[in-house]
């Protein structure tokens, strides 16, 4: 566990050991990493004198809980699904998630997180580092915390693009057949993971802004607006991907229909030349007796001839109207 003091807006958050009671301006920041988050129901009862609810308790626990919100009388529950891969290209999967789960008290934040959790880390190193403006209110700092995980979203979008760049571009060469249809399948999936992801987060802040146990102030909706526009974006971006694949996969088999049909023209042609000519030899093969032209001394050459007359005449036919 982790304890932050943020006394007054513009001044930087004091680390402490242990904390008594709740201070009468700014808020405290208790933050719990789950395998020590156990004892932090009493903690939070000692300290704001209210009891959470056992339902959410154990929702704080659970690594994999989907993004939601729920609202009590004396505090607000926010569970939010951020991405876990760091260095995202050594991952195969890309939209794999882990739930930070944020308890709002009026002078109090608690939250419970995943141990590895990248976002709280930087966070954490932002305060040590920066003499930005720090919040001031349980609100704000929740803000900041949000708006890092999902900010976090960006690396893993571009990886995704680039790998079904990589499989699009595999995908239409005409000189290599495309074979890795798993591969394209799972990163599409892939895609609408994190289109499921963005909505669901969306679905959370917009539950919370209706339903929060105080008003917002103007700068803290319109903190919530940009917020909740970064994930549309990340959601239409995701949407785009789902589509581009799809055209993809569409150009791929008319590529691959023009092909055929280029073939079985070609096929098309070369049996219309040589039909006749199967047909002169056909003739000239039954085993009649009266047949004038065997004995005829210059039969065959005047046959043979006739046949690249006749095939040489329909070759330059076809290839004057364009068949081949």
């Amino acid at each position: 566990m982790q304890i932050y003091l943020f006394s007054r807006q513009g001044e930087v958050p004091q680390r402490l050991d242990s904390v008594e009671a709740l201070p009468e301006e700014g808020f405290v920041w208790l933050d719990f990493t789950r395998h020590e988050a156990q004892s932090w129901p009493k903690r939070v009862e000692q300290l704001a004198g209210f009891k959470v609810h056992e339902d959410h308790v154990a929702d704080s626990y659970n690594g994999d809980h989907p993004s939601v919100f729920e609202g009590t009388e004396d505090y607000d529950m926010l569970i939010f699904q951020g991405l876990v891969p760091e260095d995202c290209e050594s991952h195969k999967d890309l939209i794999v998630t882990k739930s930070a789960a944020f308890f709002l008290f009026d002078r109090l934040l608690v939250s419970v997180h995943a141990e590895d959790s990248a976002s709280f880390s930087l966070v954490k190193r932002k305060f040590c580092e920066t003499k930005l403006r720090f919040p001031s209110t349980p609100f704000g700092l929740v803000h900041v915390l949000l708006d890092t995980m999902v900010d976090r979203s960006l690396p893993v979008v571009n990886e995704l693009e680039a790998r079904l760049e990589h499989l699009q571009d595999m995908l239409l060469d005409p000189k290599n057949p495309f074979e890795d249809w798993h591969e394209l399948l799972s990163q599409r999936k892939q895609a609408h993971a994190l289109e499921l992801l963005c909505e669901q987060n969306r679905i959370s802040l917009d539950t919370w802004a209706r339903e929060m146990r105080v008003e917002l102030t103007d700068a803290q909706r319109v903190r919530l607006n940009d917020l909740r526009e970064h994930l549309q974006r990340l959601q239409r971006h995701a949407d785009s991907i789902q589509k581009d694949i799809e055209v993809t996969m569409q150009l791929h088999f008319s590529s691959v229909a023009h092909r055929t049909n280029k073939i079985v023209q070609t096929l098309t042609v070369l049996s219309a030349i040589f039909f006749p000519l199967t047909l002169v030899t056909g003739i000239y093969g039954m085993n009649f007796e009266h047949m004038p032209e065997l004995h005829w001394h210059y039969g065959y050459y005047a046959v043979l001839a006739v046949l690249v007359l006749v095939g040489g005449g329909l070759m330059l036919w076809f290839k004057r109207r364009g068949y081949f």
